[in-house]
């Protein structure tokens, strides 16, 4: 019953901490603007436009943002991995803590009920 929850915990921290790590090591950070905003699901998210080294057009929809203009980061081997702002510090603390406050704990405590219930039986 732990391990579900465990390896998504630690999946989605693992996507976190690799998101933040290419934007850091080979992001190029260009300008964006401000197509539109709208609201989904109660949260207003904002729409960039910004066009990448190779003269792509490209649009990054999220709900940081706000200004006319914003600082796009983004990977040039995938376009589609972007960040608002260079605020890839945060992202890499979150994610490692992910891993190891909560899917860390959680799988190895999941696997062990797992081989306990399989001795009992």
């Amino acid at each position: 019953m732990l391990v579900p929850p465990g390896w998504l915990v630690v999946r989605a921290g693992w996507q976190l901490l690799r998101e933040a790590w290419v934007l850091r090591t080979r992001g190029i950070t260009v300008e964006g603007r401000l197509q539109r905003s709208h609201w989904y699901n109660g949260v207003e998210q904002y729409t960039y436009a910004y066009v990448d080294t190779r003269g792509g057009r490209h649009e990054r929809t999220g709900s940081d943002g706000g200004s006319e203009r914003a600082e796009i980061t983004y990977d040039p081997a995938d376009p589609g991995t972007t960040k608002v702002r260079r605020r890839t510090t945060g992202q890499l603390v979150c994610g490692a803590l992910l891993i190891l406050l909560l899917g860390g704990p959680l799988l190895p405590a999941g696997a062990a009920f797992v081989v306990g219930a399989a001795l009992v039986v």
